[in-house]
């Protein structure tokens, strides 16, 4: 038998609870005495103070007490500015990701010191001499963690692994603070907790304690949050130019036919909205802004009882289908998280899985799913089966190809407070979930609806003009858009196949939406829709859509009540009105909703092979109103 070192006593301190242990004659003795004892404190009743009100569930942590930090992703030191290389190349994806508060293994600032999560050690004043400390945390959270000790002087610096804390010092007591240097990415490598222990060694006893804090959650945002900042394309300034040189992202000159209108209207329906903060031009390569990045925030009690938030963008997967290589890998239209965006309070965050990287046959074909308008979030809600008391991702996907990178919504996953739910979107040419869904708020006992495309009711409007007399009247008004008539338009077998292939699309989804969110029929407002038959010569995707005229659900709640959607230049009544305008704004007032109308045709849905509106040329910053997440 191997020979175990005998009389040295291992007292393990949790909860009030001493556990000794002694080691003898090859054996372990477990002693349990009820000496009530605490250590080490975090913040564990969330009210942002470390006191007497910590000292129970500290090795714990449940939806009620245990202590939480956010992940100090942002760039609260400004080291962060430099975008190319001594050689004046620019610096690739992952080097850009690499930057931050996390990576340069100091406090930087007050500022900094917030992001962090306090801990103390409790003074100790029967130590020895001799006796000594160490502070680590587990082993599943190491490269996730850091930890800083605050020196007599008021100084942080980091305790190394094994360091050690003299008697003094613990005669005194110790103020530590915990570093989160990532989010959860993959439960099953590191779900987010980080245990921390220490042990106080004193002669032949070892005295050890443990707190626990969980990494805050990167909570996607939904739409009745108000708007706090508006985001479109620059689209004169490359994100290369912006790296390369000085750049200021609140102006920004119109190129593209359209964008003068686009513009002018989105801004008169924010002012509608009571949001008149300016709208910020983070650079240009690709006008659908929203296809870029998502955002999103992690938070932390504060001082004083506040809670201290940090706004999180998390960069799409999308591969560059064409000659994406190892050091840039990912669409670079979505770099100027890092380089406009980045900055105090403010992280970014990518995921991608590698083995896409080159593959352009298949990032072509499949690349759009893993684009970030390709997921929104449902506002808070609870069923028989669950409550989701920050909301739940929702995202386009078919279990199949037509999915985004696994590694992205793994990353999700592992945030375990949205509980991302797949719809299938395959049937649609871009993919994109938000092409025919989103949410408002409503008068209601839910307090909000969904808002869904409606090919029938589309069909519906039309029949109508022709029982009128108006069939021979053109579908479109307001744009030279060819000279389709309504009646023309109901014969067109592109359109009633695209209506039929829709239509069957959205009540899948319906119906998901119904069992998981529990939505009623009280709760969908439909909005008329038109969708056409999408034929691409050498592609090989067979029976997808795309929408015909523009769609009104790819739109934009201000979380004010008033929403943003596109001009649908519909066919026109014996009034003059376009009728499937009009249809909308009677189905918002139901509810309670208002719409302001945004001129994109040609800026957005006659742009590209499929085109786009006001969701999809739109990013938003959004305001945190409402309970805390670990009080919602």
């Amino acid at each position: 038998m191997g020979k175990l070192i005998t009389s040295r006593r291992l007292r393990w301190v949790t909860a009030g609870l001493a556990v000794v242990l002694t080691a003898s004659a090859g054996t372990i003795v477990w002693q349990l005495s009820q000496r009530s004892e605490t250590l080490l404190l975090a913040d564990t009743d969330r009210d942002g103070l470390i006191s007497e009100a910590d000292r129970s569930g500290r090795a714990q942590w449940s939806t009620e007490r245990g202590a939480i930090v956010v992940p100090n992703l942002d760039d609260d030191g400004g080291n962060c500015g430099t975008f190319t290389d001594e050689e004046g190349q620019r610096r690739g994806d992952d080097a850009l990701a690499a930057c931050g508060d996390a990576f340069d293994q100091q406090v930087n600032g007050d500022a900094d010191l917030l992001d962090l999560a306090p801990l103390r050690i409790e003074p100790i004043a029967d130590v020895g001499t001799d006796a000594w400390a160490t502070v680590t945390v587990d082993e599943a959270s190491i490269d996730s963690a850091r930890l800083f000790i605050r020196s007599t002087e008021g100084e942080y610096s980091p305790l190394a692994p094994g360091e050690h804390i003299s008697a003094d010092r613990l005669r005194g007591g110790v103020d530590l603070a915990l570093e989160a240097t990532d989010i959860a990415r993959d439960s099953e490598v590191w779900n987010g907790f980080i245990d921390v222990s220490l042990q106080v060694h004193d002669g032949q006893t070892v005295t050890m304690d443990r707190v626990r804090v969980r990494v805050a959650p990167l909570l996607l945002s939904h739409d009745l949050n108000p708007i706090d900042r508006m985001m479109i394309a620059d689209n004169a300034t490359t994100p290369e130019d912006a790296e390369r040189h000085d750049y200021d992202p609140t102006t920004a000159d119109p190129v593209y036919p359209g964008e003068d209108a686009f513009r002018d209207e989105l801004s008169q329906g924010l002012a509608e909205a009571g949001l008149d903060g300016p709208t910020y031009y983070p650079t240009g390569g690709d006008r659908w802004m929203r296809d870029q990045f998502i955002t999103g925030m992690a938070a932390m009690p504060g001082p004083d009882g506040t809670v201290h938030t940090m706004t999180v963008l998390l960069r799409s997967a999308v591969v560059d289908p064409e000659g994406s290589t190892e050091e840039f890998p990912l669409r670079d239209a979505g770099r100027p998280v890092y380089s406009m965006l980045r900055g105090p309070d403010v992280a970014a965050v990518q995921t991608y899985s590698p083995d896409r990287v080159g593959d352009d046959d298949y990032n072509m074909l499949w690349g759009s799913f893993n684009s970030t308008g390709n997921f929104i979030v449902a506002p808070p809600y609870a069923t028989d089966d669950g409550s989701w008391p920050v909301g739940r991702v929702l995202y386009g996907s078919d279990g199949g190809d037509a999915a985004p990178d696994p590694a992205f919504v793994t990353l999700l996953e592992a945030q375990r407070d949205q509980d991302p739910l797949p719809i299938d979107t395959s049937w649609l040419g871009v993919g994109h979930i938000d092409e025919f869904l989103s949410f408002i708020p409503a008068d209601n006992d839910r307090g909000w609806a969904a808002v869904v495309a409606d090919p029938d009711l589309g069909e519906e409007l039309l029949a109508k003009l022709v029982a009128a007399g108006r069939g021979d009247h053109p579908l479109m008004s307001g744009i030279a858009e060819g000279d389709l008539t309504v009646e023309e338009a109901m014969k067109s077998t592109d359109l009633t196949n695209g209506n039929r292939i829709a239509a069957a699309g959205i009540e899948a989804a319906i119906r998901v939406l119904t069992d998981e969110l529990d939505l009623g029929k009280d709760e969908l407002v439909r909005i008329p829709a038109l969708f056409t038959d999408l034929v691409i010569d050498g592609y090989p995707r067979q029976d997808i859509v795309a929408n015909l005229l523009p769609a009104i659900v790819n739109g934009v709640e201000t979380g004010t009540g008033v929403y943003l959607a596109v001009r649908p230049h519909g066919p026109l009544d014996d009034t003059g009105n376009d009728v499937f305008a009009h249809a909308a704004e009677t189905a918002f007032a139901a509810v309670g909703g208002r719409i302001a109308w945004v001129e994109a045709f040609e800026y957005g849905h006659d742009s590209g092979t499929v085109g786009g509106e006001i969701h999809c040329l739109t990013n938003t910053i959004r305001e945190h109103v409402g309970e805390p997440w670990w009080r919602a």
